[in-house]
């Protein structure tokens, strides 16, 4: 008597595997969409870091050079000239 639901339960328990796998790829798709887009994040952080950062540095590097030419500036007047020496 079993026997002759046989071909549905067959269809039946094929269909759920289907619908299992599929549900298992939709999930690891949306798993690797959302590290990916993390990783699109991560990156584009790290690019502000590192643009924010050599603005800093270009800054530190003009300050640096105003500080150098003022010392310049300073050794000038301390030491004579060496056509002016008696």
């Amino acid at each position: 008597m079993w026997l002759d639901y046989l071909p549905a339960i067959s269809l039946a328990v094929v269909l759920a595997g289907f619908v299992q796998a599929g549900g298992g790829y939709i999930s690891r798709q949306n798993d690797h969409d959302r590290r990916i887009e993390q990783l699109e994040k991560d990156a584009r952080e790290e690019t502000r870091a590192r643009a924010v950062e050599a603005g800093e540095r270009a800054e530190m590097l003009q300050k640096l050079d105003l500080r150098l030419a003022r010392i310049e500036v300073k050794l000038e007047m301390m030491v004579p000239e060496k056509g002016n020496t008696p």
